[in-house]
């Protein structure tokens, strides 16, 4: 009996390891970070019924503290939480009626190669600034960190071992990062300091030296003029780097948060300069 149960077993074992390897892929994961631009305050009623649709080639796994998609599920618009909608607080349910860069940013990749699996880790939240929520401080030393960069850390590794877990495999190709309303009286020299502090300790902490890396530019509203000087000057420090220009954007409300058609606009641009980085490098 004792024989049989064990035979049991390892028939089991055997069937459940061959069930997952046939669903396995290969996923390109990338990582969203930043604040309310990047979390998304795009209606999702302004979009298509085909850019409302669940992606057959994209995942999102998001995290927004005590909000979550609970895993990875596909991307559909709504992974944002803003704090009101239509001039009422939102409650916070999941997916919302918003959405950031990643439903256009997803577009286009597929467009470019229809054959990739996209995997989005998305860490985001309205307000927050680089010199205290985002801070890495040191490493291995929490108490040192930024709440927001320490829950992005922590999201990511969670979200890739949940991967590996499921039997698949994964590159890390990328960190789209979008911020800097709420560091808007920093000087370029500051704001670009912060910045590339953030940048080499997110490529130290999951381990990818050369992790490229797209910044975008807030909305030109005359009053971030040194932020949208960094970003510029951190896009254009190397081949690892790029940036996206918000020129021909557009805002729901008196010049700061991207309305739909622009959060399309700058996720293409996202598309699009990824692209130029990664180049033939796409392939394994």
């Amino acid at each position: 009996m004792m024989k049989r149960i064990a035979v049991l077993a390892i028939l089991l074992a055997i069937g459940s390891t061959t069930d997952r390897n046939a669903t396995a892929d290969t996923y390109d994961v990338y990582l969203l970070a930043g604040q309310s631009n990047m979390d998304g305050r795009g209606s999702a009623e302004k979009l298509s019924p085909a850019q409302r649709q669940p992606s057959e080639n994209a995942i999102i796994y998001y995290r927004n503290p005590p909000h979550s998609s609970d895993g990875w599920v596909p991307l559909i618009p709504g992974y944002s939480i803003p704090p009101k909608y239509k001039g009422v607080k939102y409650k916070g349910k999941l997916p919302s009626p918003t959405f950031g860069p990643e439903i256009g940013f997803t577009e286009a990749m597929l467009k470019a190669d229809p054959t990739t699996k996209l995997a989005l880790i998305k860490g985001s939240k309205g307000g927050t600034n680089l010199r205290v929520d985002w801070k890495p401080g040191k490493k291995d030393d929490p108490e040192s960190q930024g709440e927001r960069y320490r829950f992005f850390v922590e999201t990511i590794r969670t979200a890739l071992e949940k991967l590996t877990q499921d039997g698949h495999q994964f590159r890390i190709r990328g960190l789209l990062w979008h911020q800097g309303e709420g560091d808007s009286k920093s000087s370029a020299a500051k704001y670009e300091g912060r910045l590339r502090e953030f940048i080499d300790r997110i490529r130290e902490d999951i381990g990818v030296a050369e992790l490229p890396v797209i910044v975008g530019e807030v909305f030109d509203n005359g009053k971030r003029d040194g932020v949208r000087e960094a970003v510029n000057s951190i896009g254009a420090s190397g081949p690892l780097f790029g940036v996206v220009s918000s020129e021909g954007t557009t805002t729901w409300d008196p010049g700061t948060h991207f309305d739909a058609r622009s959060q399309i606009l700058m996720g293409q641009r996202y598309a699009d300069a990824v692209l130029s980085i990664i180049g033939e490098k796409a392939s394994p």
